[in-house]
């Protein structure tokens, strides 16, 4: 009931007090005493679902009024763990060990924030577990005596997990996932059942098979969905389609694809006319996935579950099968496709005219990579065919336009850095650099965030439900803790502002561009700023200075592209989107928003640690070289050092062995007691490799004493 919950949260809103008991609300609200189990219904749903507290007393509370906070615990293996609000601005909230109450790491949780008492964070103590973030551990099978528990490699997760009888199939020293039955409680373990032996570790098939479970990568496509795909249109029926719906015919465009070398998928392609009058017509082509993935069969419920592709150093996971996202929907070269355009005049300044969509027939006429069309525009080698060399010339022109306004209007450029892995036949790292984007990258790039937010910018016009992606102001709390730690590096656009505001962060990337300190200052910068995600509610996009923004361009990867996609061409029809599917989207949207966020999260997470994995592998061949560093990270237990091929690793600070090194939170150094030597954050710092575990991901560094 809806409606009773809404009185209920509104009465309570309005109250001078902050709790009330059931009977209290009863009378309040005007309810009869047989619908007292009623109301009693609703209290414990709400409770349940963190919309009300229940106190000691047995009274009922909105958590803003009782001071607690909803969010989602992120654990510590030291076991203490933090809370990130729902509340997309508040402050990350301390949570000690003893605070959790059975609490672990990716459960969603209601805390109670407790009074600061001198304390110089903000913390809290979890009153309610709202919901279990999961339900199954990876870990290590162990026996003491004759208990048999499993050990989780997520350290996150605590301690070990006893295992019930009738489940101790595996050897000791396997690798196993475990389905909990119940989490600790007090002094009582956490207890689960054995669901899957995975393998001795040290097998390239169980490490394979460890990582993907760890992680909860997706395993092969399900039965259904093959049985979907085997009932789909040959790929000759494209034309007959395109006519039968009336699509817009762009054949005869001179649209192309720009990817990487070893791009198997093309959902994108780009053509650029001039006009008549001066300016330019610029069409961004997108696959039309949606016109073979219907919402709510197989293949579409599999998307969603998995929701983005992962893209792992040396493989993917995709959202899509094969047969949809290698070939069927996918932009090749000299083959009829469907396709959404998106068709954008422009001035010769780079100013948008005008705009308009159109589900189109597409023949991309070449299929291009970065390494060709970077040679092409700095000079070094002609694409061939005069026509596609001069339109590749003026999408350079266009885009450098493009970008030039949008940093102008604020847009910050961290330019994060990236890894780029050299691989063997067999899959071994044999090389690690940094990744430089270039101009055939950054041409692509700019023409995919204008077609996002003129796509965008039309579904705030029309007033349509849409799933934005936003990307908030950061915190007022972590731009305080960005400005002094910028003052204790000595930077000196942050000693001229008193007060560090979001619009500063351009001027402090500006200010450090070919200084040496530049890359330390873009990495806290993005540090402060909060993760970008998907949301009904359009908050706009800090980072590119967008007001409306959304993620249209890749289908094949991203399931929010595709639910934009429908969106779209149902608001293309005539009569639009019915009342009837407008209530359908409002009330499903959210869910979709907050679940894909959650699993790209997931995603990245795993890509992170597939690169972290790599780079161990590859240092495994360094061991005893020496490498500059820039100290990125200074802890109480040790000094995280960034080398210039992105590889990063920690001296720990038993490894400093010249003197007894005490950890400065204020300054973000650690300093000798005796000999008073100071080693800070930004400090330039010569290693050598003295440890590595390549399973774990984990570098160990010390200083080169040479």
């Amino acid at each position: 009931m809806p409606e009773l919950q809404d009185k209920v949260m509104q009465y309570l809103l309005g109250h001078r007090r902050r709790s009330l008991s059931l009977q209290q609300l009863l009378r309040a609200l005007g309810l009869r005493k047989d619908e007292r189990n009623i109301l009693s219904d609703q209290l414990q749903q709400m409770v349940a679902g963190g919309l009300l507290i229940k106190t000691g007393q047995g009274r009922y509370g909105l958590p803003r009024r009782l001071n607690c906070l909803s969010g989602v615990l992120e654990g510590n293996r030291r076991g203490y763990a933090f809370l990130k609000p729902d509340l997309k601005k508040g402050e990350d909230v301390y949570i000690r060990a003893g605070g959790l109450h059975g609490a672990v790491h990716g459960d969603r949780v209601l805390v109670r924030l407790l009074s600061p008492g001198g304390r110089p964070r903000c913390e809290g103590e979890v009153v309610n577990i709202l919901q279990r973030g999961c339900d199954q551990l990876v870990g290590t099978l162990e026996q003491r005596g004759k208990r048999f528990y499993v050990v989780p490699d997520d350290r996150r997760f605590g301690r070990e997990v006893n295992l019930s009888r009738g489940s101790r199939k595996a050897r000791c020293g396997e690798k196993v996932v475990v389905k909990i039955d119940r989490w600790r409680e007090g002094n009582r373990p956490a207890c689960g059942r054995l669901v899957e032996r995975i393998g001795m570790p040290g097998v390239a098939q169980t490490e394979q098979l460890l990582f993907d479970r760890l992680h909860e990568l997706p395993a092969e496509f399900p039965p259904r969905v093959l049985e979907e795909l085997a009932q789909l249109p040959p790929e000759k029926t494209i034309p007959q389609v395109a006519a039968a719906e009336k699509r817009t015919d762009l054949r005869s465009l001179a649209a192309v694809t720009i990817d990487g070398d070893e791009a198997k998928d093309f959902d994108d392609a780009v053509s650029l006319e001039p006009l008549p009058k001066g300016g330019y017509r610029l069409g961004v082509h997108i696959a039309d996935v949606s016109h073979y993935v219907s919402e709510g069969r197989a293949v579409d419920r599999e998307a969603l579950k998995r929701s983005t592709s992962t893209y792992l150093v040396e493989r993917a996971v995709h959202m899509l099968p094969p047969p949809l996202s290698e070939n069927l929907c996918s932009l090749k070269a000299g083959a009829d496709r469907l396709a959404v355009s998106v068709l954008i005049e422009l001035t010769a300044a780079g100013e948008t005219v005008r705009y308009q969509f159109a589900p189109s027939l597409l023949r991309v006429a070449r299929r291009l990579t970065y390494n060709e069309v970077e040679a092409h525009l700095t000079g070094k080698e002609k694409t061939g065919g005069g026509a596609t060399g001069e339109m590749l010339e003026q999408m350079d022109t266009l885009a450098a336009l493009l970008r030039q306004k949008r940093l102008q209007r604020g847009a910050l450029d961290l330019d994060i850095p990236e890894p780029r892995f050299i691989l063997d036949k067999t899959g071994a790292v044999t090389g690690v650099e940094r990744r430089r984007q270039g101009r055939a990258e950054s041409l692509i790039e700019e023409f995919m965030i204008l077609a996002n937010e003129v796509v965008a910018a039309y579904f705030a016009g029309k007033q349509l439900p849409l799933l934005y992606r936003v990307h908030a102001l950061p915190a007022e709390e972590k731009l305080a803790a960005l400005r002094e730690t910028l003052l204790l590096l000595g930077d000196p656009t942050a000693a001229k502002l008193r007060r560090l505001r979001p619009h500063h962060l351009k001027l402090l990337l500006e200010e450090s561009r070919g200084k040496v300190e530049e890359a330390l200052i873009r990495q806290l910068i993005l540090r402060a700023m909060p993760q970008a995600r998907y949301s009904t509610v359009n908050e706009g996009h800090f980072g590119l200075a967008s007001p409306y923004y959304c993620h249209f361009t890749a289908p094949i990867r991203r399931y929010p592209d595709l639910v934009v996609h429908r969106i779209l061409k149902e608001s293309l029809k005539p009569g639009g989107l019915s009342e009837k599917r407008l209530t359908l989207l409002q009330s499903s949207l959210p869910s979709i928003a907050e679940h894909t966020s959650a699993r790209e999260r997931a995603a990245m997470e795993a890509e992170r640690a597939s690169e972290d994995i790599k780079k161990a592998q590859y240092m495994e061949g360094q061991l005893g070289e020496v490498f500059p560093g820039v100290i990125n990270g200074v802890t109480n237990f040790g000094l995280f050092v960034e080398l210039e091929n992105t590889v990063e690793g920690m001296i720990p600070l038993s490894e400093l062995s010249d003197d007894y090194y005490i950890y400065r939170e204020r300054t973000a150094a650690v300093v000798g007691e005796r000999t008073r030597k100071t080693y800070r954050l930004g400090d330039p710092i010569r290693i050598k490799v003295i440890r590595v575990d390549s399973t774990a991901g984990k570098i160990t560094f010390s200083l080169d004493q040479g």
